[in-house]
This record gives structure tokens, C-alpha cells and sequence, in this order.
């Protein structure tokens, strides 16, 4: 969790030549076309699980989804949701209960001009978010009770989940299986959720760029913790799909040392942002995610960064064929800030190491710059200014 200070890509300064953008490469890399048939064959009996798998989450998903909506109701004080909780459902009745008696108290504080009574509102607020937040951990406790049975299959399905499947390879597995997928790769029609093409080569001419979203403002989870406030933007090709979250990065000052909760200040100072909080630090922040489990082009390493590879500016580094989806938060110091409100292109490299020669960068993948100037000028407006209000409302201090 330690901020990035002033640093640049070494290991690809050396390299004899740029490498060529992935969107650029009309020819897949040596080996896509078996690598790509090996993921239709498999993931037709590995998204069968998969569906088995979400149906069995998908009523504590609802039931997750509404604690998260009363979390909201109660951070708000909103009694609108007062006429649609259910009174024979125990954590709903409390929370109707909460209402009807934080009613009255706002009533005797205006009656009686008697504050006092507001730490009382306080203290109740928090007993009744409490109760709902444990609720949520309950369910959260029983999902991964069955995510912890299915053997694995989180791993397996990394190379599954969202990918774009070959229609022929999948269609000559279900001839021995039994899938949701096998019914979506017969319908020429389409099936949402499914996507298919027809040749590895026809794959490898996918892609898609999305532009940066517009950010809202902060959230509470189901599960109670901190979310939304963030703006994001897609890159795709083929089945290499990159995401790149900007958020405020918020943390628990329990969760780190004095040291670390310093260099989060020193972030926001450098930036200009006044943030006090007793119990909380944030620092912005990238939240990535690649789907690139396995390595694409022989490439053993990936690297983040702005500029080009030969003068990378780098946000991270990680290695390449591990078999997991590339999930990583980056806490961005005041330069990279600054290049990334100022519109510079994020990009994902690819580097394969060569003994006793230079490096080579194989591919780069590059996200749009479409609204990331507004987008992200946005948000870090509302990192310094409505979120520590926002902050003090939804997390309040302990006391």
C-alpha cells in the first residue's frame, strides 16, 4: 500500500524497439488460436458450474442488495422507505422501529431546543447500522460458506467469466455436456450473457474502448463498507479486457502504520487537500483489473504506466501466467495525478525478458482518454471539497 514515488520503467529502457499496440497487430501471437480453443472446450463444463453455483447465491445476493439499501435509508435518514420494510422480518422491524423513534427525537430537539438529545440520536443511528452491517456480514458468511464448496471453481472460472467464446469449439463440447452456454452457442439469435465468434482469428478482431465514466458520489455497501466514487474507463481485445477504476482510496488508520498513514498525508498535501478525519485516510487511487491469466505472447511480466515504453512512468508491475486475473489497487502520488487529470493515456505493456539481451515489450493495450479530463477533474474536485462532509456522514468518528 505504499505510494509510488518518482520512478521509471528500467526494465523496458533498454528495449530495441517499441512495441506495437495490440489494437495494431492484424496477426494473433504465435499460439492464440490453440490458447483460445483450449478456453471454449473447458469453460462450457466450468460455466455449467458457474450457473449452478450463482443460483444458490442468487437469493442472498437479493437479500444483500436490500441491507444495502436500508444502510442508504438509515445514512440519509430517508423514512420513505419506511412503508416497504417488511415488520415480520426482524432486522427490517428494528429498522422501522429506528425510524419511528429517531422521529420523535428530531421532534423533541426542534420542541425543545434540548441538543443534548442529538448524541442520543447519534448513538441509536450507529446501534441500528450496526445491526444491519452484521446482518450483512451473516450473509456475506454464507455465501462464501458455498463459494468454499464448488472446489476451486472461482480460479477455473477467471478465464470464463465475461470471455468471448468460439461458436464451433463450444457447440462440438456440448456434444458430451450439458450447459447454459450450449443453448446460446445453437441460438444464431443470441443469448445475453454469451458472446461467441467463429474463428480464433475473428477473436483477435474484437475490441472496445469505453470511455471514462461520470463519478457519483460516496455509498454505503451491504456489507457496510465504502463504495462508489469512482470513475472508470474499459479497454478490450479480444478476451484481454483492462479496467481501470479512479477512486479515492479510503483505509482504516487501524490497518496501517504511522509511516504509512503519513504517506497518505504527504499525498494529499502535495495536492492541496485538507482531510481530517480521526479514524479514516484516503489517498486516490487506481483500482486494475486484467483479465490475463495466462500469458498471451510469451510474456512473462506486465507492466502499468503513462508515456510510452521506452520512457515508461510506472504504476505498477506484476508477473505474467499466474493463472489469476489480475486484480491490484495503485495509490497514485501528486505527479501521476497530474498526468492523469491532465488526459495521458493509461497503459497495460507486456514484457518478455530475454537473458543476456534486452528486454522486449510485446504488446501494449491502451485505454481511451475519452472524458478522463472531465471525469477525473471531477471527482478529485469532489475528493477535496463535498466527500470529507460526505465521509463524516456515512462513516461518523467512532468517538
Amino acid at each position: 500500500m505504499r505510494p509510488n514515488h518518482v520512478r521509471t520503467l528500467a526494465i523496458l529502457l533498454c528495449a530495441t524497439a517499441a512495441p506495437a499496440s495490440i489494437a495494431a497487430q492484424e496477426a494473433p501471437p504465435v499460439g492464440f488460436a490453440e490458447l483460445e480453443i483450449n478456453r471454449s472446450r473447458e469453460c462450457v463444463g466450468v460455466l455449467k458450474r458457474l450457473d449452478d453455483l450463482n443460483q444458490s447465491l442468487q437469493p442472498l445476493g437479493l437479500r444483500a442488495e436490500r441491507l444495502r439499501l436500508l444502510l442508504g435509508a438509515i445514512g440519509l435518514e430517508d423514512r420513505n422507505i419506511m412503508d416497504s420494510l417488511d415488520r415480520e422480518d426482524p432486522t427490517e422491524s428494528a429498522v422501522y422501529d429506528w425510524f419511528v423513534s429517531d422521529g420523535r427525537l428530531a421532534q423533541s430537539i426542534l420542541d425543545t431546543g434540548n441538543q443534548a438529545l442529538q448524541q442520543q440520536r447519534t448513538i441509536s443511528r450507529e446501534q441500528i447500522r450496526g445491526e444491519v452491517q452484521a446482518q450483512a456480514q451473516v450473509i456475506q458468511a454464507e455465501a462464501q460458506a458455498i463459494i468454499d464448496t464448488s472446489d476451486g471453481l472461482g480460479t477455473e472460472a477467471n478465464p470464463c467469466d465475461g470471455a468471448i467464446l468460439i461458436r464451433p469449439v463450444v457447440i462440438e463440447a456440448c456434444e458430451t455436456e450439458q450447459s447454459p452456454v450450449c443453448d446460446a452457442a445453437a441460438d444464431s439469435a443470441g443469448i445475453p450473457g454469451y458472446s461467441f465468434v467463429e474463428t480464433p482469428e475473428d477473436l483477435w478482431g474484437v475490441q472496445e474502448l469505453r470511455p471514462w465514466t461520470q463519478p457519483g458520489g460516496l455509498q454505503l455497501e451491504a456489507n457496510g463498507t465504502l463504495g462508489g466514487a469512482r470513475t472508470i474507463a474499459f479497454a478490450r481485445h479480444g478476451n484481454v479486457v483492462l479496467t481501470v477504476a479512479f477512486s479515492p482510496l479510503i483505509v482504516d488508520r487501524r490497518a496501517l502504520t504511522e509511516e504509512q498513514a503519513g504517506e497518505f498525508k504527504e499525498i494529499l498535501d502535495s495536492l492541496g487537500f485538507e482531510f481530517e478525519h480521526p479514524d479514516l485516510v484516503y489517498a486516490p487511487s487506481l483500482a486494475v483489473r486484467a483479465t490475463l491469466p495466462e500469458s498471451l505472447a510469451g510474456e512473462d511480466s506486465y507492466v502499468l504506466h503513462f508515456g510510452s515504453a521506452e520512457d515508461a512512468d510506472l504504476l505498477w508491475t506484476g508477473p505474467a501466467g499466474t493463472g489469476e486475473l489480475i486484480e491490484v489497487p495503485v495509490v497514485l502520488d501528486a505527479r501521476h495525478v497530474v498526468r492523469l487529470q491532465a488526459g495521458e493515456p493509461i497503459r497495460l505493456t507486456a514484457v518478455h525478458t530475454v537473458e543476456d539481451a534486452d528486454n522486449e515489450a510485446v504488446f501494449t493495450l491502451e485505454l481511451t482518454t475519452v472524458n478522463q479530463v472531465t471525469a477525473t477533474r471531477a471527482l478529485l474536485g469532489y475528493m477535496a471539497g463535498q466527500m470529507v462532509a460526505d465521509l463524516n456522514r456515512l462513516a461518523p468518528p467512532r468517538g
